[in-house]
C-alpha cells in the first residue's frame, strides 16, 4: 500500500468518489529525521498499512493541509494518539472538534520538520486554505487541492466529469478553485513563491503523480491565475 516515491517519501493512494466519478485521493508520508513519520492528508489507516507504516519509522505529526482533506484524521488521531495535529485554517469546524494539542498550519515550518520540509499558504483562497510543501532533499512538491493531474485521462462519466471541470488529459487548476479564488495578487504571490522551490516531481491528491518536469508543468498549470 505505501509507494516510495524517492528516499524518504512515501504516498498512499485510495479511491474517493465525488458525484460518481472517481477522484481518487493521496496521503504523503515523509520521513524525517529520527525516523520521524509526517503524515500528509491521512487516508483510512487499516491495521495493514499501520504496520507498513511501523516498519519505516514512527508516526509523529498528522497534518489536515486543506479544509476539504479532512475525513479520515481524526481516526488518525485515535491511531497515533502520541502524534502532533496540525490544522488548515477551516479544518477545526469540519471536525466539529479540535484534537487535543492542535497547532495552526500557516506559512512557517513547525520546528519539528523545519529544515526539511517548506512551506507556503495559498492565500486569497479561502475555500480550501491549502498549504503547500516542499521537500528539498527529493525536488518534490507536495499539493493537495491546487492542482488535479489526469494525464491519461480517465473515460466514461469520470472522464465527462473532468471535462466540465477544466481538469481533463493535464496537469492544471480545476475551474471550481479557479472560481473560487478570492484575491488574485495574494494567489500570485504565492505561486511566485512556490516557483522560486527547485522541484521537479509533484505528488497531488487527486490524479496522477508528475515524476519529471514538474516545474515547468506547474508553471504552465498556473498561468493565467
Amino acid at each position: 500500500m505505501l509507494d516510495r516515491l524517492a528516499p524518504g517519501i512515501w504516498t498512499v493512494s485510495a479511491p474517493l468518489k465525488l458525484a460518481g466519478a472517481e477522484f481518487g485521493t493521496r496521503m504523503t508520508v515523509v520521513r524525517i529525521a529520527e525516523r520521524v513519520l509526517v503524515l500528509i492528508a491521512p487516508v483510512e489507516i487499516d491495521a495493514a498499512l499501520a504496520g507498513e507504516l511501523a516498519e519505516i519509522g514512527e508516526v509523529g505529526a498528522l497534518i489536515a493541509p486543506n479544509a476539504f482533506h479532512h475525513l479520515y484524521f481524526l481516526a488518525a488521531t485515535k491511531r497515533y494518539p502520541d502524534a502532533a495535529c496540525f490544522l488548515a485554517e477551516g479544518v477545526e469546524k469540519k471536525l466539529g472538534v479540535r484534537p487535543a494539542g492542535a497547532w495552526d498550519l500557516a506559512d512557517d515550518p513547525d520546528s519539528l520538520w523545519k529544515g526539511e520540509l517548506e512551506q507556503v499558504f495559498l492565500g486569497g483562497a479561502p475555500l480550501t486554505n491549502e498549504v503547500i510543501f516542499f521537500h528539498g532533499a527529493t525536488k518534490t512538491l507536495i499539493l493537495t487541492d491546487l492542482c488535479f493531474n489526469f494525464d491519461p485521462a480517465p473515460g466514461g462519466w469520470t472522464g465527462l466529469f473532468l471535462r466540465l471541470a477544466g481538469a481533463h488529459g493535464q496537469l492544471a487548476v480545476s475551474r471550481l478553485m479557479r472560481s473560487s479564488l478570492k484575491d488574485k495578487e495574494r494567489v500570485r504571490a504565492t505561486i511566485a513563491r512556490i516557483l522560486e522551490w527547485d522541484f521537479d516531481k509533484i505528488i497531488m491528491s487527486h490524479g496522477h503523480n508528475v515524476m519529471s518536469d514538474g516545474k515547468e508543468r506547474f508553471r504552465l498549470a498556473t498561468r493565467g491565475l
